[in-house]
Formats: C-alpha cells, structure tokens, sequence
C-alpha cells in the first residue's frame, strides 16, 4: 500500500517522478519500483524529503512505510518513565486505539490541561472501574473526557451503511448524485466523467478492501468526504487484485490541495491496518462510522 499510496499523493500533488527522484537523490527507475511496490519503502531521510516535497506531515508517511523513526528509538533509549509506561499500558490491555485516543488528547489539551486530567483522574480514581482486562465500564467509556471530536468535514448523510453496486461506475455515480442533494454548485455530468476519467488512468483502490477516488472541483468551496460500505464487495482494480469494501469519496476545491493530501495520507495509513478496515465493516451506527475515521486530528485537515 505505501507504493500505491505514495503514487497517489505525487500525482494528485501534480509532481513527476523524475522531479520527486531528483529531490530525494534516487533514479526515476528506482522510485518507479518502489511506487509499485516491487522495492521496499526508502529510507527514514528519504521519506522525511518525501513529506516535505509534498507537504504532508512525515508521521503519515513514516508509519505507512512500517520503519522504525529513529528519532523515537533515541526517545526511548532516554527515558525510563517512557518506557514503563509503554510495559504499563500493553499490561493493562491498552490497544492501539486507545493510545491514539490518548495522543488526540494531549494535543488537545497541551501539556497543563493534560496534567489537570490527570490530577481529576487520581483524585477521582474510584470512579473508572475496571471490567475484564484493563477496560472502561460503559459508564466511563461514555464520560465526555473519553469521546473524540468529530471533524467537521464529517456529514452523516453522506455515509451510507450498505450499499449493493456490483459495478464501481454505478456506485461513484450513486455516490456523486447524493453528494449534489446537500451541494448543487457543480456540474454533476463533468464530475462523474472526471472522476471515471480519473480511475481508468490510475485506479484509487490501495488494496486491503479499501479504494479512496478523489477529485478537484473548482466550484466547490468547501471539501466534501462521502463513504460507502459494500459488504459484497466490488471490483475497483485495486492494486492487491481483491475486491474493495470500503469507499471514501473525497472532493475539494484545488485551493484547498493540501488538506486534501493530508486526507488522502491520513485515510491511507488508516486502513493500512486490516483490523481498521473490520472495524469499520463492523460498525453499528453512521456515528460510529465517523468515529473511526476521524477520531484524531492528526492529519492538519482542519
């Protein structure tokens, strides 16, 4: 997926291979490879200018890439406390949501308000019980400390549950149309044929049942996000060969290229994870839908 997602990001930039290999020191032939997935991700330097040649946060990038940051290693090697809480947090049961959540909220509240929740949460300890391995009572799980904000580009009525296209035209067509019930300001017809133009040039499907098709559209003054669920799964020639289950539609205005970037990394290293993408398979509830996908806002798109 990092090959793929890469190519995605440098064209949707409008940055050519060559232009990128230069930047970073390698052959056009090399990056080539990489961006399709015949060759591993490069180096932890290389992926930095990568990031920084596109305008995206190195974290996106990085983790995708699966390759240790050395910033992180020299991290750990320093600090003791760090290092127990890790042990302390995988001891309790800790998942990797959680400590994603935990991350979220210490951005949110910076360092004082953080150690003001943890004062609240010390001197209040009784009130969090412990059912099973480490976890939250429903009570806890439902304080407001506990819940994410949603994003604001996030529109419940743009998600739809399940969906039953067996063809990936008539799906992006459903998908456009319902997008034009809450925005008219754009020219239906040219948008779809855009955006199929688009998908028999390089298709958006990353693999892993995911597909992320994407357009700029220049009457839109805000950036819209539809998904879809398609739990018998539809064929997007996704680079994996397997069917697509998942369908983030992303349309932005060209003014707005680098939230879009952004979006496209951060859904990319997303569902990167298999457990993600049946998370969100499993989801009872559009709101929980949204949950998943925009539980932290790490990504800049705000």
């Amino acid at each position: 997926m990092f090959g793929h997602t890469l190519r995605m990001l440098r064209t949707t930039a409008g940055i050519s291979l060559r232009s990128l290999a230069k930047k970073i020191d390698v052959s056009p032939a090399y990056l080539s490879q990489v961006e399709l997935g015949k060759l591993n991700p490069p180096t932890h330097d290389r992926i930095t200018r990568i990031a920084e040649t596109i305008g995206i946060p190195v974290s996106l990038l990085l983790e995708m890439s699966h390759r240790p940051n050395p910033d992180t290693i020299m991290l750990l090697r320093g600090h003791y406390g760090l290092n127990e809480f890790i042990k302390s947090a995988f001891d309790i049961g800790l998942e990797d949501r959680d400590l994603r959540e935990i991350n979220a909220l210490m951005q949110k509240l910076g360092g004082g308000g953080f150690r003001k929740l943890i004062r609240y949460g010390l001197e209040h300890s009784s009130d969090f019980i412990k059912i099973g391995k480490g976890r939250l009572s429903p009570e806890a799980r439902s304080s407001p400390a506990y819940h994410m904000s949603l994003s604001s580009l996030s529109n419940p009525q743009l998600v739809f549950k399940k969906l039953a296209f067996t063809e990936k035209s008539d799906l992006l067509r459903y998908m456009l149309e319902k997008i034009s019930l809450t925005n008219n300001s754009f020219d239906l017809g040219q948008v779809y044929n855009d955006l199929i133009s688009n998908e028999a040039e390089d298709s958006s499907g990353l693999g892993n049942g995911v597909a992320l098709p994407h357009l700029f559209v220049n009457e839109l003054d805000r950036t819209i996000i539809a998904v879809a669920r398609v739990p018998e799964g539809i064929d997007f020639k996704a680079l994996d060969k397997k069917a697509v289950f998942i369908v983030c539609l992303i349309l932005s205005n060209p003014r707005s290229c680098q939230s879009h970037l952004n979006l496209l990394a951060h859904f990319a290293r997303k569902f990167q994870r298999p457990m993600f993408v049946d998370d969100v398979l499993n989801a009872n509830t559009k709101k929980n839908i949204l949950s998943l996908l925009f539980d932290t806002d790490d990504t800049g798109v705000h």
